[in-house]
């Protein structure tokens, strides 16, 4: 039985920044590491940024045509916002995009990590943040041996 891919997914917000920076990896069963890093104009809570993170690391994910995924995350209010939407009002309209993006998975969950064992989604999403300006940047590395090696991007600006 192959082992469904699991997607780390955080978000950085600071109150009086311009933007809101957000990060996703996802490690294939052959070594490599697909991320994406993305500024965004500044949404208006960490919550919502936390959120704006899993809906685009969902399409990004979607559109690799991954359709059986492991959402992790260490904001526990996402993880339960999305098992109890009824109790989050202000959210509906996220919640609502969060379960039509499901449907386009088979298999699809979202659970709580420690924030240590997410150090790589929350790296990109403060280096996208830092930036300080709109962009996103999708790329694949393979490591051979110990080295990370590019083998593509797509970014835009």
């Amino acid at each position: 039985i192959p082992r469904i891919p699991t997607c780390r997914i955080d978000a950085s917000w600071i109150n009086n920044d311009s933007v809101s920076g957000l990060g996703w990896s996802l490690k294939d069963q052959l070594g490599s590491e697909h991320f994406g890093l993305r500024a965004c104009n500044r949404s208006l809570s960490a919550l919502h940024a936390e959120m704006e993170g899993l809906l685009w690391a969902g399409s990004c994910i979607r559109e690799m045509r991954i359709f059986s995924i492991r959402f992790e995350t260490d904001c526990s209010d996402l993880v339960y916002m999305t098992m109890n939407p009824m109790e989050w009002p202000t959210f509906t309209t996220e919640i609502e995009m969060f379960q039509r993006l499901q449907e386009d998975f088979e298999d699809v969950s979202l659970s709580h990590i420690s924030r240590s064992m997410n150090g790589r989604a929350d790296a990109l999403a403060k280096e996208a943040r830092r930036r300080g300006y709109i962009f996103f940047h999708i790329d694949q590395t393979r490591t051979d041996g110990d080295a990370p090696r590019r083998i593509g991007s797509s970014a835009t600006t």
